[in-house]
């Protein structure tokens, strides 16, 4: 029993350290001159064979299931937010900040989870949790104020990827029993491959195929963003989340802007200062608030692609 617990534990921490670098992947990929939806159709378009396999291995895996019209508009609405339009803004506001500060504001996204809980289900703020979004705001802040750029691209950037949090939250207060209903593979695979489907119609109405004429190192990029960063830790964490159940995952998931931030130093040249290491601090302290003082127990969390 332990060891497995051992085992799910190190999934979850190499799967957080490999999403943790596709803010590193992306940065360099738009040094080609990459716009971010180019990048978002890419990384899909390098996954989709993986996701395809996977959903249909998960769904012969589950026998006998039906879904209703209903229950694909509802796919469609959890593409929609949480992989589509989460995603698209994350990359927007990565053109204009860095990756540690990207990785911060995003990790915001279960205390709003907990807002979103309180404005539209009537459950009450603990003082735990006031205290988890005291310090997951006044981290990123410190973290962002320093760094503040007149010209309002850090700014405007810092909005969209706050944005693509509080997609993601929606998405996550939505989900409802899907998951449970589903289970995390397959519906995560469904819910992949719809937001595939979402992306390469915008990059066909908004791009020219001439965007995806790149130097042959931007498609070695690209295959680690889709491989390295995107495939390989979805399973990894979702055979931790089997292993540890959502909770416990959320928590030891801390570990991705730390990684985030380490990794932007060493390949991005990304410095590291005091007041990155305070703020990344609070951000950390005031998740771990919220996973561990569990009066509000947040679904079985699907896995995140961000």
């Amino acid at each position: 029993m332990e060891a497995n617990r051992q085992l799910g534990i190190l999934l979850v921490i190499l799967g957080n350290v490999l999403f943790s670098a596709k803010a590193i992947f992306a940065k360099l990929i738009f040094q080609f001159g990459v716009d971010a939806t180019t990048v978002m159709t890419l990384r899909l378009a390098f996954s989709l064979p993986f996701f395809g396999v996977a959903a249909a291995w998960s769904w012969r895996k589950k026998g006998e299931i039906r879904l209703s019209f209903r229950d694909w508009r509802m796919l469609g609405l959890f593409a929609f937010l949480g992989y589509y339009g989460a995603s698209f803004l994350n990359f927007v506001g990565l053109q204009t900040i860095t990756a540690g500060l990207e990785r911060l504001i995003l990790f915001t996204y279960p205390t709003m989870v907990v807002l979103l809980m309180a404005a539209f289900k009537g459950i009450p703020v603990s003082k735990w949790q006031a205290a988890a979004l005291l310090s997951t705001y006044g981290g990123i802040l410190l973290v962002l104020i320093p760094g503040w750029d007149p010209s309002g691209s850090v700014g405007i950037g810092a909005l969209f990827v706050l944005a693509s949090a509080f997609a993601f939250a929606l998405y996550l207060f939505f989900v409802g029993d899907y998951i449970a209903r589903l289970g995390t593979l397959l519906f995560t695979s469904l819910v992949l491959l719809l937001a595939t489907v979402m992306t390469f119609l915008h990059f066909a109405l908004t791009r020219d195929i001439t965007s995806l004429y790149l130097p042959i190192e931007a498609y070695g990029l690209f295959l680690g963003l889709a491989v390295l960063s995107t495939v390989i830790p979805i399973f990894m964490i979702s055979e931790g989340i089997r292993r540890l159940g959502a909770g416990n995952t959320s928590i030891i998931a801390s570990v991705g802007p730390v990684a985030t931030i380490f990794l932007a130093w060493l390949f991005l040249g990304e410095p590291v200062t005091w007041i990155h290491l305070a703020g990344t601090a609070m951000v950390l302290f005031g998740v771990w608030l919220v996973g561990w003082r569990q009066h509000r127990p947040i679904s079985d969390t699907p896995i995140r692609v961000r």
